[in-house]
């Protein structure tokens, strides 16, 4: 009795030991905020990391370390050392992480969730195959183009009543990239398309749950699904099923050759058809190859249309310069075109000043170090998580002076042209930059600006605008819930 009790203490003591190491940094790591005991850095404020995360740069410089649960975190601040880290160190820093997400809902597969040897294959097969169909190039301006017309109609449906823009945008944005992943848009009430993009969208909007599950990955077993985790990966796999569903539906199809690649899905399929047994190039992995060009071809143009017009909404002169620049350069018979672009700084001032004070995606999704480095005088051990900082840039005031207000002219130089516009990191830095900054430019050019040259937007009638500094936090920094009305004005 009496060894059993001094072996169960041994075992006790072991564990307090083990859990007092897990929790604590050591000397040598990046400064950052006191570990408590046995929960490390679990007292830090969850609810509000945008401004956590300052107070952090601001205390402990460029680099400091967060211990959460068994993971060592590693934020990156600042542009110049957010370069070293994943541009000069890009061999070793860019392995997605093992989170909730890329281990349960996305399986380590698609390309914003694999790593390695995948990753590198099957993101340079999407870019090419893009790029083959539009990607960055002025032919992809007619699909755009066809959905601002669509778009435009929905809006003149409303006769300046009243109405949430947001589902609109969202349906709009994402048929662009529909049309050249799969070769086909849907109209607004196609039943398997609002059902593929509204789940999407509910599955993406729980990043705090997933942060959570991350680094404390137990949680998830809690009875009752509290977290909701469980139905988020019932849902996750129904998108899966639905995806697939287009997929079977594409390969069915009569008449479809061999040589007739017009979108990613063919050229996939007919990929698929080169490959031996032992291919990456699964149905399992062009689903979530889909789901990750649906998410990257929406979210971001979506949210930051929706900043576009809250602002524009907040302050009307900025909407008038832009439509008299438009009208100047452009005028009323056709609608703006990436051509015009350098007749019109004022506008384009506009939309990168929008990237930046929106701050769309501060926190990309994490990267895992493979090896131990040495950075900047710190030590940082293998399997730590790397949290590149975008907001530390957009809202630097060493690079953009009085970062909180919404100044468009800070990208104007003196003899009117553009200026600055590197340094709206928006789509992150380094190899994972997001794959879809080109249409994403595109796309928020093109709508907006048509917006603006066709229609006054408005604020509805005794409805309260939420703040241009609220926001929630999800897979993008997006505005509150709003409603606006918008008429006519040519």
């Amino acid at each position: 009795m009496e060894y059993a009790v001094t072996l169960l203490l041994c075992i006790i003591i072991t564990i307090l030991v083990w859990l007092w190491n897990q929790t604590r940094r050591a000397a040598n790591w990046p400064p950052g905020p006191p570990t408590i005991p046995f929960l490390g850095n679990l007292n830090i404020n969850f609810g509000d990391l945008l401004n956590e995360f300052r107070k952090f740069h601001q205390q402990y410089g460029n680099i400091y370390s967060l211990v959460l649960g068994s993971k060592t975190v590693v934020v990156i601040n600042g542009l110049d050392t957010l370069k070293e880290m994943f541009i000069k160190h890009g061999d070793v820093v860019n392995q997605r992480a093992d989170t909730i997400v890329t281990s349960e809902i996305t399986k380590h597969k698609g390309i914003a969730s694999s790593s390695g040897s995948i990753w590198k294959e099957h993101r340079t097969f999407a870019l090419s195959t893009l790029k083959d169909f539009g990607f960055g190039k002025r032919s992809m301006e007619g699909k755009i183009l066809e959905e601002v017309v669509v778009f435009q109609e929905s809006i003149r449906k409303t006769r300046g009543n009243p109405f949430n823009i947001a589902p609109l945008l969202r349906t709009s944005v994402s048929n662009v990239i529909c049309s050249v992943a799969l070769g086909s848009r849907f109209e607004h009430d196609d039943v398997l398309f609002t059902n593929i993009m509204d789940s999407i969208s509910e599955v993406m909007g729980h990043n705090a749950m997933y942060g959570t599950l991350t680094y404390f990955p137990f949680l998830r077993y809690i009875p009752g699904d509290p977290l909701k985790f469980g139905k988020m990966k019932k849902k996750a796999e129904t998108i899966y099923s639905y995806i697939q569903e287009l997929i079977d539906n594409h390969k069915s199809t009569p008449g479809l050759e061999e040589n007739d690649v017009t979108n990613y899905l063919d050229a996939y399929i007919k990929r698929q058809k080169t490959e031996n047994m032992d291919s990456t190039f699964t149905d399992d992995q062009l689903q979530k190859a889909i789901f990750d060009l649906l998410v990257v071809g929406t979210d971001t143009t979506a949210t930051a249309l929706r900043w576009f017009i809250l602002i524009i909404l907040h302050k009307p002169e900025i909407q008038e310069r832009m439509r008299a620049e438009i009208q100047r350069e452009v005028g009323e018979s056709k609608y703006p075109s990436t051509g015009d672009r350098s007749n019109l700084p004022y506008c384009d001032s506009v939309l990168h000043e929008v990237l930046r004070f929106g701050n769309i995606a501060p926190f990309p999704l994490p990267h895992v170090l493979t090896e131990d480095i040495n950075f900047q005088g710190y030590f940082i051990p293998k399997h730590a998580l790397l949290i590149p900082n975008l907001d530390s840039v957009l809202n630097d005031p060493d690079i953009f002076e009085t970062p909180s207000e919404f100044k468009p002219t800070r990208f104007l130089a003196k003899d009117g042209t553009l200026t600055g516009k590197e340094k709206v990191v928006t789509f992150g830095i380094g190899p994972r930059i997001c794959m879809g900054e080109s249409l994403a430019r595109m796309e928020l050019f093109l709508f907006a600006l048509s917006m603006i040259q066709r229609f006054k937007f408005l604020p509805a009638d005794g409805d309260v605008l939420p703040s241009i500094f609220e926001y929630n936090l999800g897979l993008t920094r997006e505005p509150l819930p709003f409603k606006c009305r918008v008429v006519e004005c040519i």
